[in-house]
């Protein structure tokens, strides 16, 4: 029985999957493979999913037959609006870190021998494996945390990029004893040539502010890097999918990223074997027996027309032996044996899979059988009824300014997956409320039941929810007085009025459902408190502490 990415679908709907990494050796189809899950979950999950290349060789928009940059666009905003895809180039990520330390240095030095500490600093940094890449994904930190996509998909490099991007993070944790050496460097020239100056207030407050910098990029680096780990190994939300052929280069590459993902402790879940001759080639013996009939004359055909027809038999039959050689190799492998239920077997077929409908006819091979898509959709329309984001019907009561996004049109499809803003409370008559939308660059206002919105953002502004807010955080302070860590609790709730705190928190809507449940079960704080993708709020707020 040939399996299939149906786990991925039941993770996606589920709210287990967050990331997907989709690798392996070069020329094997990881961007048709890794569109073709985009377009398959943004599809049937009906979530919205970002599609990321970080290979530098960017082939994202062949495959679409469009072209993407490091700014997220949909391709088919018709027919899949909750599907993005964006291309970022690792060199040119790498040339703007570069150019930073360069202005750090035309701010802190005037002198060629000191701009040379940072002259080495880029050289180390350029030279470090896979570090091209990091920065890739460190630029796209953004858009993850941003809380607009439910899903992101990596397109990524072959796999000697990938496995050096694996070993990235224990890298440079090992390099991070380097990274303070050259920053008290550079710190120490500064200090000295501070001493020399003969009072330029300017300029030493400029220097001060490229001292401060370094620092500080010093640290983000370090706090990007412990990001992109902690993505890539969340065991929880993160899915590695290989794609391979069934041939010994392949397999043999195939079972050593699988060795390096699991030494790495990243969760591989599905294999993609691509290529492969239809199970209904002919086999050894239907070959002999066509040579025979074609050798006794009982086939009418012209003498040319019968060669060629006995050569493409011949080399079909000899592909499929060795694919069929490989892939059971590739199933009998030791790293495989958890896995064999997710072993997607993909025939080769007759057109080139470029543009979003054979894109989408890719993908529905990537299911067990494509009548499960419509299983899966009427998984998609119940979870609808009952509500999204966690909330049902019964506990959100929709208001006026509340963010919504727009879900299971029927008829004006075109407008599932955007956002909009309610601005008018339910029509008792027509049961409908009034959402207002960006389409096409045009503001519109349409008139949508319950089970066509779904809550994105709460508003938070009416005075009766600003008090109800405040009075659960008086409430969960006083409750957790005595629990552990009390301290540095109570003080990062003491810090929630701060103006930056706020501001971040009121654009990011996870930091705010984090800051409510930790309002409303306050030991739930050192949850968040290790989840990376809170790492700006939690950096912010311990740099604002003052214990």
């Amino acid at each position: 029985m040939i399996m299939s990415l149906d786990s991925l679908i039941e993770a996606a709907l589920e709210g287990d999957l967050k990331f997907v990494f989709v690798g392996g050796k070069g020329g094997v189809g990881k961007t048709t493979s890794s569109s073709a899950v985009s377009s398959l979950l943004a599809r049937v999950c009906n979530v919205r999913v970002l599609l990321v290349s970080t290979d530098p060789a960017h082939s994202l928009g062949d495959a679409w037959r469009t072209q993407f940059s490091n700014t997220p666009t949909c391709p088919c905003p018709h027919d899949l609006p909750n599907l993005e895809v964006m291309e970022i180039d690792p060199k040119a990520s790498m040339d703007s870190e570069l150019k930073k330390w360069s202005e750090y240095a035309n701010d802190l030095f005037d002198d060629a021998s000191s701009t040379r500490q940072i002259s080495s600093l880029q050289q180390w940094l350029t030279g470090i494996p896979g570090i091209d890449e990091a920065t890739a994904l460190s630029s796209a930190i953004t858009h993850i945390e941003s809380g607009k996509y439910d899903i992101i998909i990596f397109d990524t490099a072959p796999s000697g990029h990938t496995l050096k991007l694996l070993a990235l993070p224990d890298i440079l944790t090992r390099g991070i004893e380097q990274l303070q050496s050259w920053q008290s460097t550079l710190v120490g020239y500064w200090e000295a040539f501070k001493g020399l100056t003969t009072g330029d207030m300017a300029s030493a407050s400029k220097k001060a502010k490229a001292k401060e910098n370094i620092t500080e990029r010093l640290a983000e680096y370090k706090r990007s890097i412990q990001k992109v780990a902690a993505m890539i190994q969340d065991q929880a939300r993160t899915r590695f999918v290989v794609v391979c052929i069934a041939e010994y280069l392949s397999v043999m590459e195939t079972q050593r990223l699988l060795q390096e993902l699991k030494k790495n402790r990243v969760h591989s879940s599905h294999i993609i074997v691509n290529q492969l001759v239809v199970h209904d080639a002919l086999s050894r013996e239907d070959l002999s027996e066509l040579e025979q009939l074609a050798e006794l004359g009982n086939l009418r055909l012209n003498s040319s027309l019968l060669q060629k027809t006995i050569h493409a038999c011949r080399l079909t039959t000899a592909r499929k032996e060795i694919q069929n050689k490989y892939l059971d190799m590739l199933k009998t492998l030791p790293e495989t044996q958890y896995m064999l239920n997710s072993i997607c077997e993909i025939p080769i077929l007759p057109e080139e899979v470029t543009g979003k409908e054979s894109i989408h006819r890719f993908s529905q091979r990537l299911v067990n059988d494509p009548s499960t898509l419509a299983v899966f959709q009427r998984k998609v329309s119940n979870i609808m009824d009952d509500g999204q984001s966690s909330i049902t019907k019964e506990e959100w009561n929709p208001s006026i300014g509340d963010k919504v996004i727009v879900r299971n049109l029927e008829k004006s499809n075109q407008y599932n997956g955007l956002e909009g803003i309610i601005v008018s409370e339910m029509d008792s008559a027509t049961e409908r409320y009034g959402v207002s939308i960006i389409y096409e660059g045009k503001k519109k206002n349409l008139a949508l039941q319950l089970k066509n919105i779904s809550l994105v953002e709460k508003n938070l502004s009416s005075t009766e929810d600003e008090k109800s807010k405040k009075h659960k955080t008086e409430n969960s302070m006083n409750d957790v007085e005595s629990q552990q860590p009390t301290n540095v609790l109570n003080k990062a709730l003491s810090i929630l009025d701060d103006p930056e705190i706020k501001t971040m928190i009121e654009k990011n809507p996870k930091f705010k459902d984090a800051v409510n449940d930790v309002l409303q079960n306050p030991m739930n704080f050192m949850k968040y408190f290790s989840d990376p993708e809170m790492g700006p709020l939690v950096s912010k707020a311990m740099s604002k502490l003052k214990f």
